[in-house]
C-alpha cells in the first residue's frame, strides 16, 4: 500500500478553483451536489459541520438521493461520535435514505491519512490536502483526477466497515 502522500500529491489544473475558506468550500460543495445526477463519494474525518451540516447541502443531497433508484452516495469517516454528540443534520438523512446513502468507518490502516475529498459523478472534485484546513481546490470537470481519487476511495471503502452508530434503529 502506498502512503497517502505518495498517492495524493496533485498538481492543480488550469480550470481548478482555489479554495481558501470554509464558506468557499461550503458553497462549491452545494453547487457540485446540485449538479450531480448519480453519485457522490466523500472522505471526511467526521463530516465537517462547517461544510456538510447546512440546509442547502442537505436539501441538495436529499433531492439527489430520491431522484433515482440508481443514486449512490458513499461516505467514509473516521469517527461519527462528533456528529452524534453535536446533532449533525446528516444523521437523519443517512438513517432515512439507507438505500442510497451508505456510511462506513475508515479502517485503522487508513486513518492516518490527512486529506479530505468529494467526487461528484466521477468528474467533479473538491480536494483538501489537509482535512483540518479549508484550503484546496475544486473543479467541476476533472475526470482523470476524479478517477484516481475514486480508485483510492474504493480501496479504502473495501477495507472499511459500516458505521453502526449511524444505522437506523427500528423500535
Amino acid at each position: 500500500m502506498k502512503s497517502d502522500n505518495e498517492n495524493h500529491k496533485f498538481k492543480t489544473g488550469d480550470n481548478d478553483m482555489s479554495l481558501s475558506s470554509r464558506d468557499a468550500v461550503k458553497i462549491i460543495n452545494v453547487a457540485l451536489t446540485q449538479q450531480t445526477s448519480r453519485s457522490i463519494d466523500i472522505i471526511s474525518k467526521h463530516l465537517d459541520p462547517g461544510v456538510f451540516d447546512n440546509l442547502d447541502f442537505i436539501d441538495a443531497l436529499k433531492k439527489l438521493s430520491i431522484s433515482s433508484k440508481f443514486t449512490k452516495i458513499r461516505i467514509l469517516i473516521n469517527d461519527s461520535e462528533p456528529m452524534i454528540k453535536n446533532g449533525h443534520r446528516m444523521i437523519e438523512l443517512i438513517q432515512l435514505l439507507t438505500s442510497s446513502i451508505e456510511v462506513r468507518k475508515i479502517s485503522e490502516e487508513y486513518k492516518l491519512r490527512n486529506n479530505a475529498f468529494s467526487i461528484f459523478d466521477g468528474k467533479g472534485i473538491i480536494y483538501l490536502p489537509h482535512a483540518d484546513r479549508y484550503e484546496g481546490f475544486a473543479n467541476f470537470n476533472r475526470p482523470r483526477l476524479a478517477t484516481e481519487l475514486v480508485n483510492f476511495f474504493n480501496e479504502v471503502w473495501e477495507h472499511s466497515t459500516p458505521d453502526e452508530n449511524l444505522r437506523r434503529l427500528y423500535i
